[in-house]
C-alpha cells in the first residue's frame, strides 16, 4: 500500500475542538452602534415592505465577475503530494488507516487554520467585517451571544429587506436586521449581511455566492464556530435571499427561514437534506407572495414525493406558516414565543381561501435551532442546474463536479456496513466523482460502486495528504474533509 509521510504531524490522534483561539468580542449585545436600538427593537415588531423586495423575475445578470478576486474570496491552490518516504516517527504520521486519517484530518486542518490566520487579507476583512469580490462589496455586522460550548458557537446569518430602492433606505433596513432576530439567539453568533447593491436581488447578486463562501471559511478560521449549525434566516428581500442562496449552498446551512419572500421560479431540489421555513402573511398579496408561498410547501411535497424510495416521501423537511389575515408584516420574532394564528389546510386554502386554523410558535430563530446539519448524509440529490456560475467550489455534500458541469441530476448514497456507494441517478454532462473518508467507508478495503440498473464495479481508493489539503481550502469546514474520490457512473434518465 503506498505510504504518505505528512512532515511536521505527529502520530498521536489529537482531538481538536476549533482552529480557533479565543472566541467572543462581548457577550450578550448588540456590536457597536446597536445599543441605542435595543429597546426599540426589543418587541416583535415588523420590518418595512420597502422598495421591490419580491419582485419576481430572474436575477438582473449584473455582468460578468473577473476570474481573479480582488480582497482574496478564494483560495490558492494546495501545496503538491509529500513525496514518500522514511523519517523519524516522532514527526510523521502515515495514512494507512482509518484512525490515522482522523488525525490526518484534525491536524493539517489546525495547522492550515493557523497559518491562514496570517494572511494580511483575511485579517483585514475579518477586522473590516467587509469583503470584496470583483466589484461588489459585502459589508455585516456581527454580534456574539453567550460562550461557545460544546462543538462551538451556532452561526445565524440573517438579511434585511429592501432591495431595489434607494442606499439609504437599504442601509436603514440592514441597520433593522441587526437587531431583528437578535433577540431570539440564545447562544451564538449573530450576523447580518449588508446586500452588495442596492438591486432587487440584493442578496444574491452574481457576486454574492463567492462571498458567502468567504465570509463562511473566515468564521471558520477566526472563531470557535460550530459549522454544523450555521442558519440563514430572512425577511422581504431577505426572504428572497434566501430562496435562491439556500439550495445553491443547501451543504452549508443546516436549516434555513424564509419569511415574506417571492421565490422567482427557484428550483428547490437541493434541499433534500436542508430544512426550510415558509412564512406569510395571508394578505400579502404583492407579486403574488401568500399564493407563491402556499404553493411552494406544495412543491416541496412533491420534491419528498419525487425523490421518496420505496414508495414513501423522503427528505425535504418544511414547515409553512401562513399567518392568518396578515399582510407584509408577519410576526416571526417574538422573543417572548407568543403562539401566532396561521392556516392549517394550505390547499384547502389555495382552492377556496378557507381553512381551518392553528396557534403555533412561529420564531424563525426557534425553527431552525432545532436542526444540525449532517455534513456527510447518507442520500444526496443535486441537480446540477442550481448552481452559480462565480463559485469556484465544485462541491456539494460529499460529491464533485468540475464547474462546467451545470446539467443533470446525481442522486447517490453510500452504505457504512457493506462499504457501497449507490448511484440511483446520475444524468449529469459531465464528471462526477463521490469524495470518501474514513467516517463514509473503510477506504483501506475494496468499496463497491452500484447503479440503479444492475452495475457493479469493485474501486480502490490511496489515501491522500494533497486532496485533505485541497477540500479544506475549498470550504475550511472541519467536518467536510474529503481523503479521496471515486469516479461515479451514468445512471437513469
Amino acid at each position: 500500500m503506498k505510504r504518505i509521510w505528512i512532515p511536521g504531524i505527529l502520530a498521536a490522534a489529537v482531538i481538536l475542538a476549533s482552529c480557533s483561539s479565543g472566541g467572543s468580542s462581548r457577550n450578550g449585545q448588540p456590536q457597536d452602534s446597536l445599543a441605542a436600538q435595543t429597546e426599540a427593537a426589543d418587541t416583535a415588531g415588523q420590518p418595512e415592505a420597502a422598495g421591490g423586495a419580491g419582485q419576481p423575475g430572474a436575477a438582473d445578470g449584473a455582468g460578468q465577475t473577473e476570474e481573479e478576486q480582488t480582497g482574496g474570496a478564494g483560495d490558492s491552490e494546495p501545496a503538491a503530494e509529500a513525496a514518500d518516504g522514511e523519517a523519524p516517527d516522532s514527526e510523521l504520521l502515515v495514512l494507512d488507516s482509518s484512525e490515522a486519517l482522523k488525525a490526518a484530518r484534525e491536524s493539517i486542518y489546525e495547522e492550515m487554520c493557523e497559518e491562514a490566520k496570517l494572511d494580511a487579507d483575511r485579517t483585514a476583512e475579518v477586522e473590516g467585517k467587509s469583503m470584496t469580490y470583483g466589484e461588489a462589496t459585502m459589508r455585516y455586522s456581527l454580534a456574539t451571544v453567550g460562550e461557545a460550548e460544546g462543538d462551538g458557537y451556532p452561526v445565524y446569518i440573517a438579511l434585511h429587506g429592501g432591495g431595489g430602492t434607494e442606499k439609504q433606505v437599504n442601509d436603514s433596513q440592514w441597520l433593522q436586521m441587526q437587531v431583528y432576530y437578535y433577540f431570539s439567539v440564545e447562544n451564538g453568533l449573530y450576523i447580518a449581511t449588508r446586500g452588495v447593491r442596492d438591486t432587487w436581488n440584493t442578496h444574491f447578486n452574481p457576486e454574492s455566492y463567492p462571498l458567502y463562501e468567504r465570509l463562511l471559511a473566515n468564521l471558520s478560521i477566526f472563531y470557535p464556530i460550530d459549522t454544523n449549525r450555521v442558519y440563514l434566516l430572512g425577511y422581504s428581500a431577505g426572504g428572497d435571499g434566501v430562496y435562491q442562496i439556500s439550495p445553491r449552498l443547501a451543504d452549508r446551512f443546516a436549516a434555513v427561514n424564509m419569511s415574506a419572500g417571492h421565490p422567482n421560479g427557484v428550483n428547490l431540489a437541493n434541499l433534500y437534506n436542508t430544512p426550510i421555513a415558509l412564512q406569510c402573511g395571508e394578505k400579502d398579496t404583492a407579486y403574488d407572495r401568500n399564493l407563491e408561498t402556499a404553493r411552494y410547501d406544495g412543491v416541496l411535497d412533491g420534491l419528498a414525493d419525487r425523490y421518496g424510495r420505496d414508495g414513501q416521501p423522503e427528505g425535504y423537511t418544511h414547515r409553512t406558516f401562513l399567518h392568518l389575515g396578515k399582510g407584509h408584516s408577519v410576526v416571526d420574532n417574538d422573543k417572548n414565543r407568543a403562539e401566532q394564528t396561521v392556516i392549517s389546510d394550505l390547499a384547502a386554502w389555495l382552492e377556496t381561501g378557507q381553512s381551518e386554523t392553528e396557534k403555533t410558535n412561529t420564531n424563525a430563530v426557534d425553527f431552525v435551532s432545532a436542526f444540525a446539519r449532517d455534513p456527510i448524509p447518507e442520500r444526496i440529490v443535486w441537480d446540477l442546474s442550481v448552481r452559480t456560475e462565480e463559485s469556484g467550489v465544485e462541491t456539494f455534500y460529499w460529491l464533485r463536479a468540475p464547474r462546467d458541469v451545470t446539467e443533470g441530476v446525481v442522486v447517490a448514497s453510500y452504505d457504512r456496513e457493506t462499504n457501497t456507494i449507490h448511484v440511483e441517478q446520475n444524468t449529469a454532462n459531465g464528471p462526477v466523482s463521490a469524495m470518501v473518508n474514513d467516517e463514509m467507508l473503510d477506504l483501506f478495503s475494496e468499496i463497491r460502486v452500484t447503479t440503479a440498473d444492475g452495475g457493479s464495479e469493485a474501486v480502490t481508493v490511496t489515501p491522500s495528504e494533497d486532496y485533505i489539503r485541497k477540500t479544506i481550502q475549498e470550504r475550511w469546514d472541519k467536518n467536510m474533509i474529503f481523503a479521496g474520490e471515486v469516479a461515479l457512473p451514468a445512471c437513469g434518465s
